[in-house]
């Protein structure tokens, strides 16, 4: 077993396909599949199954999967440790993100990672909040920027801003642009988070101080399935802006701010045991620095910085 192995069962893995998996590593597919049954022979257990509906891992593949993102991250970090400048700086940093956040930062983030440290690949890893400690703690992401983080063991968490919540409706919903009291949400339609969900806790008891029940349309996980609802016009939802910034850019949807007080807190959470990274530390900086950015410039509404 070699790193280019484990680099090559991983890319595999990920993609379910291993011609398209040979294409992205640019290799010969007759190769990739070599290194592949080398691999499981080495370990002596069948790490792959292939058929119809391409390739899938065996329980066995998925353990190893695992661990090879783990030894292929320290290798990473290795290298970035000896980097003895920005310009030396490489590897690959992976950030955990909820949809929502992901659709405000991610793109001015890769921008300017890749202006100030070309050396490093940003992967943007974009799944549901209540999963995005795990991947820290699995050591599949460097670092997330989690909603509402209760404390964890051996997570470190660091506020960063507290983002508001806003009412968001189709275009054609008419609603005041600003302060809409709770009364007139009832009888609209709502899409909310999925339980558990700390977003959607503080919705639900913002309605039970008001002694009022709200109208639930359906629920979904992300805001990759919410917004779409929004945007055509099935249901509207309370998110924070971030969620919707394009669609309500382009006037798609509408946000309206609320009469009653609902906001959600963003942390940074990292590993207490992971190695100190050079490549890690300053995407962790710039990712504030963007944050930062996009607020005083008064591109994402409804924050207040926490440092």
């Amino acid at each position: 077993m070699n790193l280019k192995q484990l680099q090559y069962f991983v890319r595999v893995f990920e993609m379910q396909n291993m011609t398209r998996a040979a294409e992205s590593l640019h290799v010969a597919q007759p190769a990739l599949s070599q290194q592949i049954a080398l691999l499981e022979d080495d370990l002596g257990v069948r790490l792959l199954t292939r058929g119809a509906k391409g390739v899938q891992a065996t329980n066995e593949g998925a353990l190893l999967y695992r661990h090879a993102q783990t030894i292929l991250r320290q290798v990473d970090t290795t290298r970035s440790l000896l980097a003895k400048s920005d310009t030396q700086i490489a590897g690959t940093v992976s950030i955990g993100l909820a949809s929502s956040t992901a659709r405000m930062i991610a793109l001015p983030l890769m921008k300017r990672v890749k202006q100030e440290i070309p050396g490093v690949v940003l992967e943007i890893v974009d799944i549901p909040s209540a999963d995005l400690t795990k991947l820290v703690l699995q050591g599949r992401v460097d670092f997330s920027l989690s909603p509402d983080q209760q404390a964890i063991k051996g997570i470190a968490i660091t506020p960063l801003m507290i983002e508001d919540l806003y009412l968001l409706t189709h275009a054609s919903v008419k609603l005041p642009a600003k302060d809409v009291p709770i009364s007139q949400i009832v009888d609209i339609p709502l899409i909310l988070p999925s339980l558990p969900n700390q977003l959607r806790a503080r919705v639900d008891h913002a309605f039970m101080l008001a002694r009022l029940t709200y109208h639930l349309f359906a629920e979904a996980s992300t805001s990759a399935i919410l917004i779409p609802a929004v945007r055509e016009g099935l249901a509207a939802t309370i998110l924070p802006y971030s969620s919707a910034h394009p669609e309500i850019t382009n006037g798609i949807i509408r946000s309206h701010s609320l009469d009653f007080s609902l906001s959600r807190e963003i942390s940074l959470c990292a590993s207490i045991s992971a190695p100190e990274n050079p490549a890690v530390q300053k995407v962790v900086s710039l990712t504030k620095a963007v944050i930062k950015q996009l607020i005083h410039d008064k591109y994402w509404p409804g924050c207040k910085m926490l440092y």
